[in-house]
């Protein structure tokens, strides 16, 4: 990874965590959603990045979330399923099908349709596994996939006005 990517990533690491921090744990929104949207920044690690670094990626990117929020363990855990399925689905959804390479991933750099697939999953599995954590209780199981789709498609909203907003559409990221 080059210089400036590195930078790059970690300006969007220290922006998405203090705009989760300061903002978005703070919203709250008819006690089923919950916007996540440091998740972003898993989801636009360059694609070169290898298996085991994207999991402690992921791992501390869930860690740095729960110890300001004191819910030890919700977000490493799904933050890290995110880091394990990540490289698949990317593989799948993104890269298998074009043939130009692709250095970090987002909606202006490659096909909108892909990328939007792709965010969509990793939101929603991750919510699954943060709201199966936090409820804890198979009798709340469609409490669980409502949350979880809401909080999907917020996120999946708002990760759309924040790469409108702060991704280049000319330049690939």
């Amino acid at each position: 990874m080059n210089s400036n990517l590195l930078i790059k990533n970690i300006g969007r690491f220290l922006l998405l965590v203090l705009l989760q921090i300061l903002v978005f744990n703070n919203v709250y929104l008819g006690g089923y959603i919950t916007p996540c949207l440091y998740l972003l920044f898993l989801a636009m690690l360059p694609t070169n990045t290898g298996k085991i670094p994207i999991l402690i990626i992921a791992f501390f990117t869930g860690l740095s979330i729960d110890i300001t929020t004191g819910m030890l363990g919700f977000h490493t855990a799904a933050c890290t399923a995110i880091g394990f399925l990540r490289p698949i689905w990317l593989d799948k959804i993104i890269l298998g099908d074009n043939e130009e390479t692709i250095e970090q991933p987002s909606f202006f750099s490659c096909p909108y349709q892909q990328f939007a697939l792709y965010l969509f999953f990793l939101l929603f599995i991750f919510y699954i596994i943060y709201y199966t954590l936090l409820i804890f209780d198979l009798h709340s199981l469609p409490t669980i996939l409502f949350s979880s789709l809401l909080s999907s498609v917020v996120t999946w909203l708002l990760a759309v006005l924040y790469q409108s907003l702060f991704t280049r559409k000319n330049t690939k990221q």
